[in-house]
């Protein structure tokens, strides 16, 4: 029983350089709140917005080059 359609080579392309992103996002942003926290001992992001603004990031950035793909 499948839940999900297999993606296609263009799809998976697709998801992989959204994933790509989405961890880049978390990587700066997880790198500017410890350096924050160490110059002025207070966190500059929550760990909720960080969590969010990736997976944010993942799924918009999917949407929109699959949109992109759709439109050529």
């Amino acid at each position: 029983m499948m839940f999900f359609k297999r993606m296609n080579k263009q799809e998976s392309a697709n998801s992989k350089r959204a994933v790509e992103a989405g961890f880049i996002i978390y990587m700066l942003l997880t790198a500017i709140n410890y350096f924050c926290y160490l110059f002025t001992e207070k966190t500059f992001f929550s760990p909720t917005l960080i969590f969010w603004s990736g997976l944010f990031v993942f799924f918009g950035y999917s949407l929109f080059i699959s949109g992109k793909e759709k439109s050529k």
